[in-house]
C-alpha cells in the first residue's frame, strides 16, 4: 500500500519558505548586500519557488551540509562516530 506524505509533496515549497525565513530572521550581511536567488523547482509540476539569500547564508548553509555529510560518513560502522558539526561523539 502506498501512502501519500504531504510534506514530500510540498517539499519544494517548504524548503524555499524555510530558506526565505532564515534570510529574513537572521541576516548575515549589511542590508545593501546583493542577494543570491535560490530556485527550487517542483519536479511534479515544474513550479518554481525562490528564496533570496545573502552571501553569508550561502556560507552558512554550505558548512551545514558539509558537516552533515561528515556526520553521515562517521556514523557508518567503520566511521569515527563523531559529529561533523562539533567533532565530538554523539
Amino acid at each position: 500500500m502506498t501512502t501519500h506524505d504531504p510534506t514530500t509533496a510540498q517539499a519544494p515549497v517548504l524548503l524555499a519558505a524555510a530558506l526565505q525565513e532564515l534570510a529574513r530572521e537572521y541576516p548575515t550581511d549589511p542590508d545593501d548586500t546583493a542577494t543570491v536567488t535560490i530556485t527550487v523547482a517542483d519536479p511534479a509540476t515544474g513550479e518554481q519557488h525562490q528564496a533570496h539569500l545573502q552571501p553569508g547564508h550561502l556560507r552558512w548553509l554550505t558548512t551545514l551540509v558539509m558537516d552533515e555529510m561528515t556526520t553521515c560518513r562517521n556514523a557508518h560502522a567503520d566511521g569515527t562516530g563523531h559529529c561533523g558539526h562539533c567533532t565530538t561523539t554523539r
